[in-house]
């Protein structure tokens, strides 16, 4: 069994938001909001790319990363911290085009799958 349990998925499938903090290689800060984050496996959560150039620098310099997935209204949630790998091509890219392509969202093309390998999982509030 991996690090990502039925609880966690099922947070990140019926909220289908999360923030994603990543820094830069001098420590410059920046959160972004992901509406595409899919869990890809036991070990791994996803997430589109798509107009995220100051997350996509930051990972590209330092590829730490942290995922805050929440239920707004009762302040529950996981955090998963681990480290990002991008890719423009391939399975990771594939489900991740397919999993917004399903959602019916028009978006622009997706500039890099961001795949991560959770390391840790915190939970947060309540």
């Amino acid at each position: 069994m991996g690090m990502i349990e039925d609880a966690h998925k099922s947070l990140i499938e019926d909220v289908g938001l999360c923030f994603v903090a990543t820094a830069s290689s001098d420590g410059e800060p920046n959160v972004s909001p992901k509406g595409s984050i899919l869990v890809f496996d036991d070990d791994h959560l996803a997430f589109a790319d798509i107009m995220s150039p100051g997350s996509r620098a930051n990972l590209e310099q330092n590829e730490r990363v942290a995922v805050y997935v929440c239920r707004p209204e009762k302040f529950q949630g996981f955090q998963f911290k681990g480290t990002a790998e991008l890719s423009k091509e391939g399975p990771v890219y594939d489900r991740l085009a397919a999993a917004i392509e399903k959602k019916g969202l028009k978006l622009p093309p997706i500039q890099n799958a961001v795949k991560i390998r959770v390391r840790e999982i915190r939970a947060v509030g309540a």
